[in-house]
């Protein structure tokens, strides 16, 4: 077959790809004996046929598929007439040519910054931008992603007016098709999401989707998704204007110039050493692609840019006879893998498989511009099949070319965008995940303004460079994420699915024991930590994937199992292997360390030894930077913990704060030290059993913290408090007397019913218990008192600390919206779909807000979830009776899957 698919002596012409298909399959059965002719000839023209994308230029002889070049732009001026010189000095130096690099340029000219020049290696888009399909989607699934979409299509439709060269910017629409109720839900929630930003979509069924989309074959689905106004461009002509508009603003754009090193002293950025020559600048940002993570090896220190190149698959058929594409909407077949646009007459048809092909492995070739990679036949057949059974008429098509070109792909299918933690002033904006022309003009208009002004005006923290660590940038871990990331990308992504690949990276040393007592673990911030645990007498089988009558989003499997879990922790003690949670230590010989923890956080920190402070470090704007838990060890020493997704973040922030005279030493123990929730009413007596140091109230308050011994574990850092809201503790123990301790802490279970516990659990109680979680309920946008967290803000300390003077704004002025907990009324949990969080909340029958994180509450006896109530008037914080009556004041419902359940407001 390899041999088959090697011919290049083919002639020229069409080739009908039902008779590839046919061919392909007899040929896979006659893999080891004879093969027709006929087949060779049929599969061998197809793998060789060679066409210029948008031109319609065909070549009279076949080229080795990786030298084939694409001639952007024909016939029009690319709007960089002539390479200016390198300059000696810029504010800004951009490295990349495509659309990210394109676009910041663009929106930092805009904004002013004009001082500013923009590298690339080789041509203007010659790395995977030329080769992108151009489509524009408009829903998202994050409301980040949907802004930077939304800013694309306002910046799309209008370059063409604002600059004279035109885009090919096409509103068509697009289909999406549902083969399954899940996805059927899943597009209900997307519409849900979406209805804040004011976009057009419906759902429709089977008959419309065939409607509006004749060559769809309909006859396998249960719906499918309307968008009227999503649209296509040419990738290529986007960049040109968009270089055209910041050169007319004196941004300057250099090509074939190679980046040698960032330059940075005191750990910041001061310059670039190039093949020509040296730039002094006061900014960098990498907007490499799909040479983000190499270029992040070239400073020092080397920055962590965690993507890596994939092949991405599509045909491109010549016109199908007695069709007319030119008006069809894109459809998308996310069941199937499968995308689809018109294209100069015939159709684009591309996928993204489950277990893809890593593009690079020994890294990106020299001079790589332009070019195509190798067919591999083999892996594209399974998604023939799909195309052909969708689009049944594809089979009489001719294939212009089957296009295989690499595109960059993340460890969690989000890009990154945002200041490195390892040096100030470095940006990045990469990584799209083959959405670079939809995000991308949002994108770059995000960065630009986050450069200016400080802070990004979005949340930002599920696209941020800071969300990764070190271990997300092994190339071992991207190649082997990747295969499963590109199949993700149309896949229904549950707010409980779990990556299956580059797992068991980092695990805590209760892990085997946990594992062997029957843990299912999930993964965050690369460790393993359970989810749910069975009893260890249980032969029970679960599988994850089953799920009840209600389906996917439904009542899940382990729902039984968490039942018994939440029983210990509020009637006898239920135990939680929280390694995972980021761990700091901060020092300094004199008071060094209380200033500076006194500047970050906006609660009081200097308070007597033994106390724990829950604080937050906020930005200029009052938002969260950080929420976390500070535990005074001595005058002069502090014990910091944070979620273990906030593990980047903190570290550089406390550490971009230090001043290089402060004698301040800031440590990451994050993997020293194993973490132990002991949690439920029993927590006490069990400790008590196996230390002589009192646990009583009365010696050891809530909210403080002693270092003792316990069992046979010294060192052992006790906190009295839990993170769920149920009384407890937080056991911080040297790894390596780790297990010992936990084994003894299980001799308990006869006595006090002690149990394994996993993270689902502890979400259920916190949830239950009115606990909001960053990211997952507020994030930097978002400040304390719109949390309902003003206990933790002490703007009577003296020191005027980070967010002090937006907040004093805030209180005077007023909050705008209110986070709240809601109790949901008629829901019947066995058979009826959940809300998982993203659901549309209605205040007396009008749009208010959406859900964030969502549990049951097996003391209620009913779903509950956190969600934002938009506050018509801003009312002051100081005026807090003025909240309650407006909120409380309110009749609530909320929607999932087309139904309005009433609701239950309550809030602090």
């Amino acid at each position: 077959m390899i041999a088959l698919l090697g011919v290049r002596q083919a002639r020229h012409r069409g080739v009908n790809l039902c008779k590839v298909h046919r061919a392909f399959r007899r040929c896979k059965r006659l893999r080891h004996s004879s093969v027709r002719a006929d087949d060779s000839r049929q599969v061998a023209l197809l793998s060789n046929h060679h066409i210029a994308l948008r031109t319609g230029r065909t070549d009279s002889h076949t080229l080795p598929v990786t030298q084939r070049h694409y001639s952007t732009t024909a016939g029009q001026n690319d709007g960089v007439d002539e390479a200016p010189q390198l300059p000696k000095s810029a504010r800004v130096v951009i490295c990349g040519g495509g659309i990210s690099g394109c676009s910041v340029a663009y929106h930092l000219a805009k904004l002013g910054w004009t001082d500013v020049v923009l590298l690339e290696k080789g041509s203007l888009t010659c790395g995977t931008t030329w080769h992108s399909s151009g489509l524009l989607r408009r829903f998202r699934s994050t409301s980040l992603e949907t802004e930077c979409a939304r800013i694309s299509f306002d910046l799309y439709s209008s370059l063409e007016e604002e600059t004279g060269f035109a885009t090919g910017y096409k509103e068509n629409g697009a289909i999406m098709v549902a083969k399954t109720k899940d996805r059927l839900i899943a597009y209900k929630k997307l519409l849900g999401n979406s209805r804040l930003s004011g976009i057009e979509g419906e759902i429709i069924t089977p008959e419309e989707c065939e409607k509006y989309h004749p060559m769809l074959y309909t006859g396998d689905i249960e719906g499918g998704f309307y968008s009227p106004t999503d649209a296509t461009v040419n990738p290529s002509d986007v960049c040109q204007a968009l270089a055209k508009s910041a050169k007319e603003k004196g941004v300057k754009f250099i090509e074939k110039v190679e980046i040698q090193k960032i330059l940075t002293g005191s750990g910041k950025v001061y310059g670039v050493q190039t093949n020509q020559g040296y730039i002094k600048c006061e900014y960098f940002v990498n907007c490499g692609g799909m040479w983000a993570r190499d270029i992040g090896f070239l400073s020092r220190p080397s920055v962590n840019v965690p993507l890596q190149a994939c092949e991405h698959y599509y045909l491109i058929t010549k016109p199908v006879d007695g069709i007319d594409t030119t008006n069809l909407p894109a459809f998308k077949d996310h069941d199937s893998h499968l995308f689809g646009r018109e294209w100069s007459g015939g159709l684009m048809i591309g996928c993204f498989e489950p277990n893809a092909k890593p593009a690079f492995i020994e890294g990106i070739p020299e001079n790589f511009e332009f070019q195509m990679l190798p067919e591999d036949w083999d892996h594209f057949q399974p998604m023939l099949a799909n195309m052909l059974s969708r689009i049944p008429k594809l089979g009489h098509a001719e294939v212009r070319q089957l296009f295989v070109g690499p595109e960059s792909f993340t460890p969690d299918t989000k890009f990154i965008i945002g200041e490195v933690p390892e040096i100030t002033n470095y940006f990045v904006a990469a990584g799209y995940n083959s959405s670079g022309i939809s995000l991308g003009g949002g994108a770059g208009q995000l960065l630009a303004e986050w450069m200016i002004n400080g802070v990004p005006r979005l949340d930002t923290s599920i696209a941020d460079v800071k969300r990764f660590c070190s271990t997300h940038n092994s190339k071992a871990f991207l190649l082997d994420r990747v295969k499963e990331i590109v199949g993700l990308h149309y896949a229904i992504r549950h707010p409980t699915a779990e990556f299956a690949s580059a797992r068991n990276v980092l695990c805590s040393p209760l892990h085997p024991r946990l594992e062997a007592a029957g843990a299912v673990f999930g993964e965050k911030a690369g460790w393993e930590r359970p989810l749910y645990v069975k009893e260890p007498e249980s032969d029970d089988f679960l599988d994850d994937e089953k799920q009840g009558i209600s389906g996917l989003f439904g009542k899940p499997c382990w729902f039984d199992i968490m039942k018994q879990e939440h029983k210990a922790c509020r009637e006898d003690v239920g135990l939680l292997d929280m390694t995972s949670f980021a761990k700091f230590e901060l020092k300094s010989p004199g008071s060094e360390a209380t200033k500076l923890l006194q500047y970050l956080c906006c609660g009081d920190i200097n308070m007597p030894i033994g106390n724990i402070v829950h604080t937050a470090m906020l930005n200029s704007h009052g938002g969260f930077v950080n929420d976390c838990s500070v535990f005074r060890m001595a005058h002069n020493h502090y014990f910091i913990v944070c979620p273990s997704f906030m593990r980047t973040f903190c570290k550089s922030w406390i550490k971009d704060h230090i001043q290089i005279s402060d004698d301040i030493t800031l440590r990451d123990v994050t993997d020293d030290l194993t973490a132990i929730a002991v949690i439920g009413p029993n927590s006490n007596e069990l400790l008590q059993g196996f230390t002589t140091t009192s646990l009583g109230i009365n010696n050891f308050e809530e909210n403080s913290g002693k270092v003792i011994d316990i069992g046979y574990a010294s060192d052992v850092r006790a906190l009295r408090m839990t993170y769920c809201g149920e009384k407890g503790w937080m056991l911080y123990i040297p790894n390596k007397m780790a297990y010992p301790l936990y084994e003894c802490l299980l001799q308990g279970h006869e006595k006090y019913g002690v149990r394994n516990i996993g993270y689902y659990t502890h979400q259920y109680l916190r949830v239950e218990n009115g606990v909001p979680l960053i990211n997952h309920d507020y994030s930097c946008t978002i400040t304390p008192y719109e949390v309902g967290l003003s206990k933790i803000v002490h703007l009577d300390k003296e020191t005027d600390f980070i967010g002090k003077s937006a907040l004093m704004t805030q209180q005077n002025e007023g909050i705008k919206k209110r986070l709240a907990l809601f109790l949901l009324d008629n829901h019947d949990i066995d058979i009826e779909t959940w809300p998982w969080g993203g659901e549309p909340i209605y205040r007396n029958g009008t749009h208010t807000g959406m859900t964030t994180s969502a549990a049951y509450s097996f003391v209620a006896g009913k779903m509950a979830a956190f969600g934002w109530v938009n506050i018509e008037t801003q009312i002051s914080e100081q005026a807090g009776s003025t909240i309650n009556d407006f909120i409380m004041a309110g009749q609530y419902e909320v929607e999932i899957e087309d139904k309005k359940y009433p609701a239950t407001v309550f809030f602090e």
